[in-house]
């Protein structure tokens, strides 16, 4: 090979490379800047979304017992551990006659094994007993309120690659029965959302993040 193709390979690989980086670099920045956007929005920030609250509360009714209405409110925060790696951090806060035992888990993802076709959104009432607002029938039937939301998501061919963590509190209880701590692997982990139009932008975010990570659709 003459010296004037040798300089005109090495040109070219060092421009395949340059374009590569260039690419890898706008990808990351890109990944960056929505998973921002998804803390800045979704977690509670001053002077954020929802009067600083955040969209990651919610109160379910449940029924009353002895004169008193039982809820439990549920929080949720999503968490940057860097690159393609979040959390999803989840906390029940009872009240009324199950005050004493709140919850926390603790969903680690890595984005890269998330279906980005599995990323879907489920509206329901939190007043009724049916919950669901999938089918028009039902809604119209009884009368639905459909302005809170869930968005799940799953892990490409159902590979149980998400760790969850729980701890549930006795407050009433002392000694080893105060805690219960499990540790476990999923395929499944979900954000609840208090307002269906926001959840509509936050799934695009999740499902271009989970593509910037290279995430795929599975293959049963």
């Amino acid at each position: 090979m003459s010296s004037w193709k040798r300089v005109l390979l090495a040109l070219g690989v060092v421009g395949v490379a340059a374009v590569m980086a260039f690419h890898s670099v706008q990808r990351n920045r890109d990944l960056a800047e929505t998973l921002r956007w998804i803390d800045q929005t979704y977690n509670p920030h001053e002077g954020g979304d929802n009067f600083g609250q955040g969209h990651g509360w919610e109160i379910h009714y449940l029924r009353k017992a002895q004169a008193e209405e039982v809820t439990q409110k549920f929080k949720m925060t999503f968490v940057r551990l860097g690159g393609c790696n979040i959390a999803i951090n989840s906390e029940t806060l009872p009240e009324g006659i199950y005050r004493e035992t709140p919850s926390i888990h603790k969903y680690k993802v890595n984005l890269c094994d998330i279906d980005p076709d599995s990323i879907k959104i489920k509206a329901y009432d939190l007043h009724k007993d049916v919950f669901s607002c999938a089918d028009p029938d039902q809604v119209k039937l009884y009368e639905l309120n459909c302005d809170n939301a869930e968005i799940e998501l799953l892990t490409r061919n159902g590979a149980t690659t998400i760790s969850e963590d729980g701890v549930k509190t006795f407050t009433n209880l002392t000694g080893k029965d105060h805690e219960l701590r499990t540790t476990s692997q999923t395929n499944k982990c979900w954000l609840i959302v208090d307002d269906v139009s926001y959840a509509q932008r936050l799934a695009k975010a999740l499902k271009h993040a989970v593509e910037l990570c290279g995430g795929k659709p599975s293959k049963f």
